[in-house]
C-alpha cells in the first residue's frame, strides 16, 4: 500500500494525534516508580541503550518530565523503539499497572502509523462496549483468517483488539485485518441492537477502502466467508493438550508441554510454555495449567476436551481423576468438568506409524457404523493380533487384555501391535482387564452397531461412577476405566523440549517461552 494518502479524518491532525499519545506515554511513565527512584531509572536507561544500540542519556538534575518526553521522542524514532522501550520496563516491573497500559499506548502508537496518522478515536467509544473474551478471540481469528488465534490479556475490548490488529500482516489480496475486524465488529453491534453505532463503523470503514483504493477487496470480504458465519462461538468442543515426555535421563523427570485450541472453524492449536517436571509434580502444576486455562475461557461456549499425550510408562496414571480446587475441602475430579481422552506419545512421534492410523481413522470417521472392536485374548500371540488387526480394516477399537503401563511384558506388546495396527481406540480396566464388571462396561460402550459414541457412552460409566461419591466410587468400574482416542488429524506442534531450555529460581525447567509476546498468538 505504498503511497497512501493521510486521511487526516475526524478531528485532530496526524501531529496533535502523535504529539497526544507521545504526551500519554510520558503520563504513564511519570507515574511508574522505576522512573521516580535514581537507581532504577538508571537501570532502565542501561537496558534501554544496549537494546536499542545506542546510548541514552540518564536522568541527572533535570524535570523528570522533559527529560521523559526526549526518551520518548528517542525511542519513537528508532525501529521497533517504543515497544524495546515496554519491554525493558517490564524486565524492572514485571506484568505491572504501567506495563500494561503503555503496551496498549504502544498498539495504538503502530495503528496510527499504520492508517497513516489517522484520529483514530471517534471510534473507541463504538468498540469499547465490545468485552467478551470468546467474541473477540473469535473475531480476531476471522479477521485474520486463523492467523491469530489468542489475544494478550491487555486486548479486553473491541477497541484494544482493532489496535492490535492494525499492520498485522495481509496477503497481498486481502483486506488488511483491522479492517475486516471493523466490518465483524460492525456485525456484532448490529446483534446488541446498537445499529447506530455500527453504522458509523461502516461509515469509517468505507471512507478508509475508499481513500487506499481497497473497494474490491471490502465488497469481496462482505460477500465471503468473513461475514457468512455468525461471530460467536459454536458448540465444537475446545480442546487443552497436555503431553508429557520423558527426560530421557532421569527417569524420574518429564517435559510437561501443552496446547490450546479453541478455534471452531479449524485445528490452529496455540502452544504455552514447557515446564521441566518431577514426575511427582505433574497432577499439581496440571491443575495449575487448567485453572490458568479456565480463566483465559472464561465466557467460553464450548465444551472443553481434555487430553493427555502419555508416554508408556504413565500409562496407569488415573489422570482423568486427578483433581481440581485440592486446596479446598471438597476437590472436583476432572472427569465431574471434562471429557478425558488418553493420546499415545510414542505414536505421535512415530511417523512410521502414521499410515495405517490415518487409514483406520478414516473408516472410523466416515463409516463408524461399520466399524467394531477387538477384544484380546489373555495369551494371544502378540504377533498374530498386530496381523489380524492389520487385516480387518474395520476393526479400529482395542480392548486389551491387561492394563499397560507395567512391567508386563506382555501388556506392552499387546499395546504396541495396537499402535503399530494403526487402531485409534484402546479401551482397558487400570487394575484388572479380567474384572467382570469391566467387560460388561466395555460391551455396552462398544455396541455391535458401532463406536460412534465411543467417548459418550465411556462418559456415563464414569458419571455413574461419580454418583457413588468419593466413599463409594473406587467399587464402581467407571471410576478404572480409560480410554485411548487417538486423532492423526489432531496432533500438537513440535513439542517444547525441542527449543532452548532454561532454568526457573526454583530449580524447574522453562523454555519455549518467547521473550515479548508477537503480535499474533501469544503464550
Amino acid at each position: 500500500m505504498a503511497g497512501r494518502e493521510v486521511t487526516g479524518v475526524e478531528g485532530r491532525n496526524p501531529a496533535r494525534v502523535r504529539n497526544e499519545l507521545v504526551a500519554e506515554v510520558v503520563d504513564v511513565l511519570q507515574e511508574s516508580a522505576t522512573l521516580r527512584h535514581t537507581s532504577s531509572a538508571d537501570l532502565l536507561v542501561t537496558m534501554l541503550g544496549q537494546e536499542l544500540g545506542a546510548p541514552v542519556e540518564p536522568l541527572r538534575g533535570e524535570a523528570l518530565r522533559p527529560w521523559l518526553l526526549h526518551l520518548v521522542e528517542k525511542c519513537a524514532g528508532v525501529p521497533d523503539g517504543l515497544p524495546c522501550l515496554v519491554r525493558c520496563l517490564g524486565y524492572v516491573e514485571q506484568q505491572s499497572t504501567a506495563v500494561t497500559a503503555l503496551r496498549r499506548l504502544v498498539d495504538e502508537w503502530e495503528a496510527v502509523d499504520f492508517f497513516d496518522g489517522a484520529d483514530l478515536h471517534p471510534l473507541r467509544p463504538l468498540l469499547q462496549e465490545i468485552r467478551s473474551a470468546s467474541t473477540l478471540a473469535a473475531m480476531a481469528r476471522r479477521a485474520s483468517r486463523s492467523r491469530t488465534q489468542e489475544l494478550p490479556s491487555w486486548c479486553d475490548t473491541g477497541w484494544a483488539v482493532f489496535l492490535r490488529l492494525a499492520g498485522d500482516n495481509s496477503a497481498a489480496k486481502e483486506l488488511p485485518v483491522s479492517m475486516a475486524f471493523l466490518s465483524l465488529a460492525a456485525d456484532q453491534l448490529v446483534e446488541d441492537g446498537r445499529r447506530d453505532a455500527a453504522e458509523r463503523l461502516r461509515r469509517w470503514n468505507r471512507r478508509q477502502a475508499r481513500t487506499w483504493g481497497l473497494e474490491d477487496k471490502m465488497a469481496e470480504w462482505q460477500r465471503g466467508s468473513g461475514v457468512a458465519e455468525p461471530v460467536a462461538s459454536s458448540l465444537m468442543p475446545a480442546y487443552l493438550m497436555i503431553q508429557f515426555e520423558p527426560d530421557g535421563v532421569d527417569r524420574d523427570r518429564y517435559y510437561l508441554s501443552h496446547w490450546r485450541q479453541s478455534d471452531a472453524e479449524g485445528w490452529h492449536p496455540v502452544p504455552g510454555e514447557t515446564l521441566h517436571l518431577h514426575r511427582d509434580e505433574l497432577p499439581s502444576e496440571v491443575e495449575l495449567l487448567i485453572e490458568q486455562t479456565e480463566e483465559r475461557w472464561s465466557d467460553l461456549r464450548q465444551p472443553v476436551v481434555l487430553e493427555f499425550i502419555l508416554p508408556w510408562e504413565l500409562l496407569g496414571e488415573p489422570v482423568e481423576w486427578w483433581h481440581k480446587e485440592s486446596d479446598s475441602p471438597s476437590p472436583t475430579p476432572l472427569v465431574m468438568d471434562y471429557a478425558v481422552l488418553v493420546r499415545s506419545f510414542e505414536r505421535l512421534r512415530r511417523a512410521a506409524w502414521h499410515r495405517p492410523w490415518h487409514n483406520k481413522w478414516r473408516h472410523f470417521k466416515e463409516r463408524p457404523a461399520d466399524t467394531h472392536s477387538y477384544w484380546n485374548r489373555p495369551g494371544h500371540s502378540h504377533f498374530h493380533l498386530e496381523r489380524e488387526l492389520k487385516e480387518d480394516e474395520h476393526a479400529v477399537c482395542l480392548v486389551l487384555s491387561e492394563p499397560p503401563g507395567t512391567d508386563s511384558v506382555t501388556s506392552r506388546q499387546e499395546y504396541l501391535a495396537g499402535l503399530r495396527a494403526g487402531v485409534p481406540a484402546m479401551i482397558w480396566h487400570r487394575g484388572d482387564c479380567s474384572d467382570p464388571a469391566f467387560k460388561e462396561a466395555v460391551a455396552d460402550i462398544v455396541q455391535d452397531r458401532g463406536l460412534a459414541g465411543l467417548l459418550e457412552r465411556t462418559g456415563r460409566w464414569r458419571k455413574d461412577a461419580l454418583a457413588m461419591g468419593p466413599e463409594g466410587w473406587d467399587n464402581h468400574v467407571g471410576r478404572h476405566l480409560a480410554i485411548l482416542l487417538d486423532d492423526p488429524e489432531r496432533r500438537p506442534v513440535p513439542p517444547g523440549p525441542d527449543h532452548a531450555r532454561g532454568e526457573r529460581p526454583t530449580g524447574s525447567e522453562v523454555h519455549g517461552t518467547p521473550a515479548r509476546e508477537p503480535k499474533g498468538d501469544p503464550n
